[in-house]
C-alpha cells in the first residue's frame, strides 16, 4: 500500500454504465470500492451525452412533430404547434437529471465511495485522483476497473468551437433549431440524429463514404431505413467525404465535398466514430500497452 493512500478491494475508474454496474456487483459481494469519476454527473455518455439523450430527444422530436399521436411522458402534445427547442430540450434534461440522481442513490445504497476527479495510474495497485476541490488523494487496491468509456472522433477538417460545428457530446448545446444540417457520417449516431432532426422540420444533407447506411445491418433492412429516411427529408451523398469546413457568409458554413459539390448550412454535426478515453490514464505506470481503438457503434 502506497503510504497515505486510502485502501480498497476494488477502485473503478469511469462512473457510465460498465463502471457503475461493475462497482455495484464488487460492493453487493462484499468487496470495498472506490469509483472515480472526472464529470460531476454519473452515467458516462450513455446517460448524459449518449443513448439516453439523443433516445429522448428523437421521441420528443416525434411527438412534436405529430409523426406519432401517442402519448409521451412529460410531454404536452397540445403545444406541438408552438413548441420551441428549449422546450424538447427541457425535456431531455428532465430525464438525464433523474437518471444521474437515481445513479447516484445507488452507488449511495451499495456503499461504495465516489470520488469526483481526474484519475491516473501510478503503478499497478494505486491510482492517483487529481480533485480541483478537496485535494489530491491516492488509493490504493488489490484490483482496478478502467471503464472510462469513449469520445467523439474529431477530424482537423472541421474548425471544432467555432459556432456551428457539433459532434454528438455537444449537438444538444445549440441554441435553435437549424434549417438545415449536415451530418458527416453515415453510422449509428449520424442516422439517428439526421432523422431526428428531420422530423423537426431541418433539410438534412447526411454524406456516407460509402453506398450504403449502415453496413452491418441486413442490406434489405439498410435499404428499407435509407428510404424512410429519404422520404422524411434527409438527402443522401452518397461516397462522399467532406473535403474543408469554413465558415462563410454570417450563420453559414460552407462543406466542400470529395466530387467538387458544395454545401451551405447552418450547422454541422460530424459523426466521425469513437476512440476510447485512456489516454491521461498513464497506462504505462501499471504496465499496459494499447493500440489504437476506435469503434463507429455506441448504441
Amino acid at each position: 500500500m502506497s503510504p497515505g493512500a486510502k485502501a480498497y478491494d476494488l477502485v473503478v475508474i469511469g462512473g457510465g454504465p460498465a463502471g457503475i454496474i461493475g462497482a455495484v456487483t464488487a460492493a453487493a459481494l462484499g468487496a470495498t470500492v472506490a469509483l472515480v469519476e472526472r464529470q460531476p454527473e454519473l452515467g458516462g455518455a450513455g446517460a448524459n451525452t449518449g443513448t439516453i439523450p439523443s433516445k429522448t430527444l428523437r421521441e420528443t422530436a416525434l411527438a412534436l412533430s405529430g409523426l406519432r399521436s401517442r402519448d409521451l411522458y412529460g410531454v404536452d402534445l397540445s403545444l406541438r404547434r408552438e413548441a420551441t427547442v428549449p422546450d424538447f430540450l427541457r425535456h431531455e434534461r428532465n430525464v438525464k437529471t433523474g437518471l444521474n440522481a437515481l445513479l447516484a442513490q445507488r452507488l449511495e445504497i451499495s456503499k461504495a465511495t465516489v470520488y469526483t476527479g481526474r484519475a491516473c495510474l501510478a503503478g499497478p495497485h494505486t491510482v492517483h485522483v487529481h480533485r480541483d476541490l478537496g485535494g489530491d488523494i491516492s488509493l490504493s487496491t488489490e484490483r482496478i476497473l478502467i471503464a472510462t468509456g469513449s469520445s467523439p472522433v474529431r477530424p482537423a477538417v472541421f474548425p471544432f468551437g467555432a459556432r456551428g460545428i457539433y459532434d454528438s457530446d455537444t449537438i444538444l448545446e445549440l441554441d435553435r433549431l437549424p434549417e438545415t444540417l449536415a451530418v458527416a457520417g453515415a453510422g449509428v449516431i449520424g442516422a439517428e440524429y439526421a432523422s431526428s432532426f428531420a422530423a423537426l422540420g431541418a433539410r438534412v444533407h447526411v454524406m456516407a463514404s460509402g453506398y450504403v447506411l449502415l453496413p452491418f445491418l441486413d442490406s434489405e433492412v439498410s435499404h428499407a431505413l435509407a428510404g424512410a429516411m429519404a422520404r422524411g427529408g434527409v438527402t443522401f451523398h452518397w461516397n462522399e467525404r467532406v473535403e474543408s469546413c469554413v465558415k462563410s457568409e454570417p450563420g453559414k458554413i460552407t462543406l466542400r465535398l470529395t466530387s467538387g459539390e458544395r454545401l451551405s448550412v447552418d450547422a454541422v454535426l460530424v459523426a466521425a466514430g469513437r476512440k476510447s478515453n485512456t489516454a491521461a490514464l498513464n497506462l504505462s505506470a501499471a504496465g499496459i500497452t494499447t493500440n489504437e481503438t476506435r469503434t463507429h457503434r455506441r448504441r
